[in-house]
C-alpha cells in the first residue's frame, strides 16, 4: 500500500473505504477515507489518528512503506468514534513502544470503548517534541464529540483537525485541488449539513479558537476525504462561518413522496410557481433521492415545502422518516409549507404540520390539500398558494 507526502515531513498513511454507502444513517455514494498522518521528526515519529478496525492492515502497510513500525514513538487519538478509534488496540499492539495520547475526555472515551484501555491525556498547553518537529493540541469539545481534538505541527504549518473540514469521498486524489475544488466544496457542504448542522455554534467557536491561536496554516488535513492547501482553506473557513451563522438565501426545497402521481403533480406546479416569483427551487422525490443531498440543499434554503398523500390517515413512511432524520439535525430559522393529496380521508397534512412545528419550522400559511387527481382549478389554487409561500420566503 502506497503512502503519499503531504508536506516534506508529513505523510498520509490512511485507508480508502471505496464501498461505504451509509454513515450515521445518511448515504455516502462516494465512499470515504480514514485519513491518518505520520509526522516525521529527527528523534520521533507520531501517528495522528487511527482507523476503523477492518482497515488496520491497510494502515500498517502504508506506514511500513515510509518507516518501520518500531520507529513510531507516539500515537495521537484526536477522536474516539469507531471510524477513527475502532482499530486502536490492534495499532497499539503493532507498535507497543509508542506513547498514546488523547484529550482528557478522549482518555475516558478510549477506556469506555475498549474495556479499560489506558492512554495518556494531553492539554492545550502541552507540546510533544519529535526532534525538529513538534505537536501542539487544541481540545475541541462537540466538534463533533466531547473528546474531539485538533493537532497542529507548526514547523510544517499543518493542522490535523479530525472530523472538522472533512468530507466523505473515496479517491486516489489526496488533495482537493486534484479532485476538483468545486466538487470538494460540495462534499464539504454535504458533510456539514448531515453531521455538523446541529453543532453550528460549537463549530463557529472552534474556528474562532483556531484563528485566535495565531497559528500559521498552509495545509488542513482532516480525517475524512480531501486535504485543503493554501487559499483553499480560506474558502472552507468562509463556508463554515456562513453555515454556522445560519445565513440563507431566497431558496425553497420541495420534497415529497407520492403514490399515484397526484402529489408529484402538485410538487411540480409549486416549484414552477415559486420560481416564477424569483425563488431558487430544488425538487426531490424521497423515493429516489438521497436524503443527505436533500439536506445539503436545505443548508442555505429558507424554506422546506413538504408533500405527501394520505395513507392510513397519515403521511407516507418516507416523509415521516425524513422528518425524523431532520429532527436530529435541528434546522432552525426556516419556514415550511405543507401540501397533500387524499382519496377517501385526509390526515397527512395534519401530521406533517405538527411534526414540522415540533422540529422548529415556522408555518406562515395553511396547508394545501386536493382530493384525488388535481384538475385545472386545483392547479390554479396551488399556484396561488405557492405564490404566498414565495412572498413569505422573501420576507424571512
Amino acid at each position: 500500500m502506497r503512502a503519499m507526502k503531504v508536506t516534506e515531513n508529513i505523510w498520509w498513511v490512511g485507508a480508502i473505504d471505496w464501498n461505504l454507502r451509509d454513515f450515521h444513517g445518511f448515504e455516502t455514494p462516494q465512499g470515504s477515507t480514514y485519513n491518518c498522518y505520520l509526522v516525521m521528526g529527527e528523534t520521533g515519529v507520531a501517528l495522528i489518528d487511527t482507523t476503523k478496525a477492518p482497515f488496520v492492515p491497510e494502515l500498517l502497510s502504508r506506514i511500513e512503506s515510509v518507516v518501520p513500525l518500531e520507529k513510531i514513538t507516539h500515537i495521537v487519538v484526536n477522536h474516539v468514534e469507531p471510524d477513527h478509534n475502532g482499530g486502536l488496540p490492534e495499532v497499539m499492539a503493532a507498535m507497543p513502544q509508542a506513547r498514546v495520547v488523547a484529550s482528557p475526555a478522549g482518555v475516558k472515551g478510549v477506556a469506555d470503548y475498549h474495556n479499560g484501555l489506558v492512554v495518556e491525556p494531553v492539554k492545550a498547553d502541552d507540546v510533544i517534541d519529535l526532534g525538529g518537529r513538534t505537536l501542539r493540541f487544541l481540545p475541541m469539545s462537540m466538534v463533533h464529540w466531547p473528546d474531539s481534538m485538533f493537532t497542529y505541527c507548526p514547523e510544517e504549518r499543518v493542522l490535523m483537525p479530525n472530523d472538522a473540514f472533512g468530507q466523505h469521498v473515496s479517491s486516489n486524489a489526496r488533495f482537493a485541488s486534484d479532485f476538483g475544488l468545486d466538487e470538494a466544496m460540495r462534499e464539504l457542504g454535504i458533510y456539514y449539513a448531515n453531521i455538523l448542522l446541529p453543532l453550528g455554534t460549537a463549530v463557529g467557536k472552534a474556528i474562532d479558537k483556531v484563528l485566535e491561536t495565531g497559528w500559521e496554516i498552509d495545509v488542513v488535513a482532516p480525517s475524512h476525504g480531501l486535504i485543503w492547501r493554501g487559499e483553499e482553506f480560506g474558502r472552507v473557513v468562509e463556508a463554515y462561518q456562513r453555515w454556522g451563522a445560519g445565513e440563507k438565501r431566497d431558496k425553497a426545497v420541495v420534497v415529497y413522496s407520492t403514490m399515484w402521481g397526484s402529489t408529484a403533480a402538485l410538487a411540480t406546479r409549486i416549484a414552477d410557481a415559486m420560481a416564477a416569483e424569483g425563488i431558487e427551487v430544488s425538487v426531490y422525490d424521497l423515493a429516489v433521492s438521497p436524503v443527505a443531498h436533500i439536506t445539503y440543499e436545505l443548508l442555505e434554503a429558507k424554506a422546506l415545502v413538504l408533500g405527501s398523500p394520505t395513507l392510513h390517515h397519515g403521511m407516507l413512511y418516507r416523509v415521516a422518516g425524513y422528518l425524523q432524520y431532520l429532527a436530529g439535525l435541528k434546522p432552525t430559522g426556516r419556514i415550511a409549507g405543507v401540501f397533500s393529496s387524499y382519496g377517501w380521508s385526509k390526515g397527512a397534512e395534519k401530521q406533517m404540520t405538527a411534526r414540522l412545528e415540533e422540529i422548529g419550522f415556522e408555518m406562515p400559511i395553511e396547508s394545501y390539500t386536493v382530493k384525488f387527481r388535481p384538475e385545472d382549478e386545483d392547479f390554479a389554487e396551488v399556484t396561488e398558494w405557492a405564490g404566498k409561500l414565495a412572498e413569505a420566503v422573501k420576507a424571512l
